[in-house]
């Protein structure tokens, strides 16, 4: 055991090893991340503790595929550095180890800690590091894809919130690798999915590289090979792809971009259930751009402002102002910006080019519990109709704009809201006590921050039927019956809005619903 004070110096030091010196250390992009990270005003790091022989599952595994065959007795055992926002001695440490008291005070400063693995250069195994907590001024952050992680050090536990993270290992691993590695470290706890290491998730993704050759050392996995590791997983992919256009001046098309509307939307939707999401993106790097994958857990979104009407739909979804990734090259829960064109993300790759080429997401790969069948594209296009019809009878009535949130929940969740919303409590218990799927689609309709209705559909259902299951009505008992009316007299005009007939139609579905 070794107690440092937290200094750039020291940083360095911790993280080196036999095989890779402290200038090295100093030199990669890691370090100039982790040092940024750990020495902001929000985390503050102050002291490392340095934990020595330590055994890490994840390494283990890649020692026993890998390195145990390589001519060099590469060690099987690692260090552990840990990080407190705290300053202390060897001696008081000790004393803290060896009390029997109650010294919660004291691990309320830990701050996570670093496996440094016995290898060349890429040595940052297993990672957990607390999150950048919420303050006054960011209060809108939303770490929707971490999980609680307990700690065991020196006979003492340890609980906080992160996200696992670790640095590429070019030979066992290529980025998307460990861009599943980070997301299954957050479905495996909620959805009991298979936790594996990145050497078994590359062999999970198929039986060749990309070009056919080998998979160790690893080049890279494309989308499909990513889709494959996470199907034998336990779960399933949804892959969006690019809605954004770049056309040269022939008007011929010379690129795909997610847009940044599509993604927030995508990001904000999928959210509730709680996995990370991983985007494929277009990074600067020698002044061209290569493929890369990220893995985001979070975001930061505005409080909505009031919007005057207008004839283009609204989103809450717009009120995201950045997002954070794990980037196994540069570190955990890396802040992600939106540039000024419509398709356009500032990341460390961006900051680092001498240009400021932006960097660009090329696709989404949105895994999910594979019972939720009806993706958000499905709901989307029925929103579209149901804004037509909202609009039309707010028309002059409203100062504000009507605008839209769309997310997958889970029912027990949609029903928690149910139980602290504002209806009579003969309303509460009608939902509460009905029987739902464990999966819901809830498209709520605002009027500036005031929720007037909320429109809940089976997300395990099929997309040729009805998933459309309830209503769920703010509104007042007059205006309630105004819009049953309104919709009754413009039946030629709605009906037609939506593609299903007859029992699938969601005009009919509003009918039925607002005249219980």
């Amino acid at each position: 055991m070794q107690i440092l004070s937290y200094s750039e110096e020291n940083l360095a030091v911790s993280l080196s090893n036999d095989y890779t010196s402290k200038e090295v250390i100093a030199a990669k992009n890691h370090f100039s991340y982790l040092k940024a990270y750990l020495s902001s005003e929000e985390i503050a790091a102050k002291t490392i503790v340095i934990e020595d022989s330590y055994i890490n599952k994840d390494y283990l595994h890649d020692y026993a595929s890998y390195y145990a065959f390589c001519f060099e007795e590469y060690p099987k055992f690692c260090k552990r550095v840990h990080f407190f926002d705290s300053e202390f001695t060897e001696q008081d440490f000790k004393n803290i180890v060896l009390s029997t008291e109650d010294n919660s005070s004291f691990w309320k400063h830990y701050l996570g800690f670093i496996v440094v693995k016995p290898i060349p250069v890429t040595v940052l195994g297993y990672t957990i590091l607390k999150i950048y907590p919420n303050s006054q001024d960011s209060d809108n952050r939303s770490f929707w894809g971490v999980r609680d992680y307990t700690i065991h050090l020196y006979g003492n536990e340890i609980t906080i919130k992160s996200l696992a993270f670790q640095e590429q290992d070019s030979v066992l691993a290529a980025c998307a690798t460990t861009s599943i590695w980070s997301m299954l470290n957050k479905a495996a706890a909620d959805f009991h999915t298979i936790l594996k290491s990145p050497n078994q998730i590359t062999k999970d993704a198929g039986n060749a590289s990309t070009d056919g050759s080998r998979l160790f050392p690893n080049k890279g996995l494309d989308i499909i090979q990513i889709s494959q590791a996470i199907l034998n997983s336990g779960l399933v992919s949804e892959i969006k792809h690019p809605d954004y256009i770049v056309e040269n001046d022939q008007e011929e098309i010379i690129a795909r971009f997610v847009s940044h509307r599509y993604l927030k939307k995508l990001l904000n939707a999928y959210s509730p259930i709680g996995i990370p999401i991983i985007l494929v993106i277009s990074v600067p790097n020698g002044g061209s751009h290569g493929l890369h994958a990220i893995t985001v857990s979070g975001f930061k979104q505005n409080t909505p402002v009031i919007l005057e009407p207008r004839e283009e739909i609204s989103w809450l979804s717009d009120n995201i102002t950045k997002f954070y990734a794990h980037d196994d090259q540069w570190g955990p829960f890396a802040r992600v910006e939106f540039a000024d064109d419509d398709a356009g993300i500032i990341t460390e790759w961006t900051l680092k080019d001498k240009d400021l080429h932006y960097t660009y997401v090329t696709d989404v790969i949105v895994p999910v519990y594979p019972k939720i069948r009806i993706s958000y594209e499905d709901i989307e296009a029925i929103v579209l109709g149901l804004d037509r019809i909202l609009s039309s009878f707010f028309d002059n009535k409203i100062i504000a704009d009507l605008s839209w949130d769309i997310k997958v929940e889970f029912s027990e969740n949609v029903k928690g809201q149910i139980k602290k919303s504002s209806l009579d409590q003969e309303e509460k218990i009608a939902y509460l006590t009905h029987s739902m799927p464990k999966y819901l689609w809830v498209a709520s309709c605002y009027i500036s921050t005031y929720k007037v209705l909320d429109f809940t559909f089976d997300a395990t259902n099929v997309s040729n039927g009805m998933m459309g299951t309830h209503l769920i009505n703010y509104l007042p008992s007059d205006i309630k019956s105004s819009l049953l009316q309104f919709l009754k007299n413009n039946k030629d005009n709605f009906e037609r809005l939506f593609p299903h007939q007859n029992s699938n139609n969601y005009y009919h579905f509003i009918i039925k619903q607002l005249s219980k």
